[in-house]
């Protein structure tokens, strides 16, 4: 057979320009893991057991309470308790990080918030088990001021977003692992397999916490805060979150960001808590409680893609361009598991999809905006209030989506649909008024 010459002629420079934007590929991705600092290298590491644990508890976990006698307007009220200490721990978060040092605030409140509850889920046999459960486990929640203060405060605003990005693959990377979980359940049952699952649990989370001791040291911020918060007065405190307060009022780009976040907690709630009970539902999608563990390993492995092969060609001038894309993908995601028809595993696949893209290009977006907007020596008490708002407004969110999941199965979604439209539209104004700022935030001027 001959061979057109055009064809001949283009066979060698394909090849090239192939092989070439391979090598740049590449290097992008080696120069983005080569941001982080001593800290957050630490912290990267640890983040894929982390990412386990809460991907087999969100998942199963609604179904194991079930399983055990738990109603499904129960499991709503459960998850409102959980949020409400997540509430309280959050405030005192941030106070912490600044009077303990962050890594001791971390440390102790992961070590309370994650290892005990997993012994109590362990051994569960009732509601009211999951409740103190669940109480336990919001205690976590101090952490999270501190380690966001761990991850960005030694790290240039410029490399923040490459940072995230990386914390982002590292930690949905774990999805991956989900259908381990599957099998658990699909060898022993929903009961004897989660319970299996949490004792897994509980020794991945030793490790991460071993791993964050030996890594991670006190930053050169939080090491200067602890000397000049031991000798202040709670009046003083109050003061200094005031004026924390005041810095998001002010600031369009913090007040959006932040409302974005909490809208985006709010669908993540009604998807974690009644997503697996919707599929597995025969009112629902009717699919096999095995089966659903592909779900977080397809949005895993769709998140670890796009952020090896598209989030590194981000830069700043991307932000708005990304803000606005991610968040629309969360929405097409809902509406694709909304639409799914019964017994049909290929519409919440496509759903997985969206979920992850979004995620992959909107959350090291946002968070990186964030982080960059919000002056560094109010990062812990700002981070504090911001953890604190958003889950104060995340708490009616179990109770109202189990009332609406009682009412028909596909209410709580038409619900999180609604309020990713309101995120969108959020984001528009944003990059419309062109108030979205790229630099970090500097409290000299």
């Amino acid at each position: 057979m001959l061979e057109t010459p055009h064809l001949k002629g283009q066979t060698p420079k394909s090849s090239s320009n192939l092989r070439s934007l391979a090598t740049r590929q590449i290097q992008r991705c080696r120069e983005m893991l080569q941001t982080p600092g001593a800290n957050a290298r630490a912290l990267i590491l640890a983040e894929p057991f982390w990412g386990t644990v809460t991907s087999w508890y969100a998942l199963y976990g609604p179904l194991y309470m079930v399983a055990l006698g738990v109603s499904k307007s129960q499991v709503g009220l459960i998850t409102a308790i959980g949020l409400t200490v997540q509430v309280i721990s959050a405030l005192l978060g941030g106070h912490l990080a600044d009077h303990w040092g962050r890594k001791r605030t971390m440390q102790l409140a992961d070590v309370i918030g994650w290892a005990i509850p997993s012994i109590i889920w362990l051994t569960a046999r009732s509601m009211p088990h999951f409740l103190i459960a669940a109480a336990i486990n919001g205690l976590y929640h101090a952490a999270i001021p501190a380690w966001s203060c761990l991850l960005v405060e030694d790290t240039h605003p410029s490399k923040r977003q490459a940072v995230y990005a990386i914390v982002q693959m590292m930690f949905v990377g774990s999805g991956l692992l989900v259908p381990i979980g599957g099998l658990f359940i699909q060898r022993w049952g929903i009961v004897e397999g989660a319970r299996t699952m949490y004792l897994a649990g509980l020794f991945i989370v030793i490790i991460a916490l071993f791993i964050r001791q030996r890594g991670v040291r006190e930053s050169a911020i939080g090491a200067n805060m602890v000397e000049e918060t031991i000798a202040a007065s709670p009046a003083e405190t109050l003061g200094e979150f005031y004026g924390s307060f005041q810095v998001m009022r002010q600031s369009p780009t913090i007040l959006v960001l932040f409302l974005v976040q909490t809208i985006s907690m709010f669908t993540t709630v009604i998807r974690n808590t009644y997503g697996a009970l919707y599929m597995t539902d025969t009112a629902g999608l009717g699919l096999s409680p095995a089966i659903i563990a592909l779900i977080p390993a397809a949005t895993s492995g769709t998140m670890i893609l796009a952020l090896l092969l598209l989030v590194p060609h981000l830069g700043p001038q991307h932000t708005g361009w990304g803000l606005q894309v991610g968040a629309l993908c969360f929405t097409l995601g809902t509406l694709a598991l909304l639409a799914a028809p019964p017994g049909l595993m290929v519409f919440p696949l496509i759903s997985a999809l969206f979920n992850g893209l979004g995620s992959a290009i909107l959350e090291p977006i946002r968070q990186a905006s964030l982080a960059n907007a919000i002056p560094d020596r109010a990062r812990a008490k700002i981070n504090s209030l911001i953890a604190v708002l958003t889950l104060a407004a995340t708490i009616p969110a179990g109770p109202l989506a189990g009332a609406l999941y009682s009412s028909s199965p596909h209410l709580p979604f038409v619900l999180a649909i609604a309020l990713q439209i309101i995120s969108q539209i959020l984001l528009l104004w944003l990059v419309a008024k062109g108030k979205l700022e790229q630099q970090a935030y500097d409290e000299d001027k």
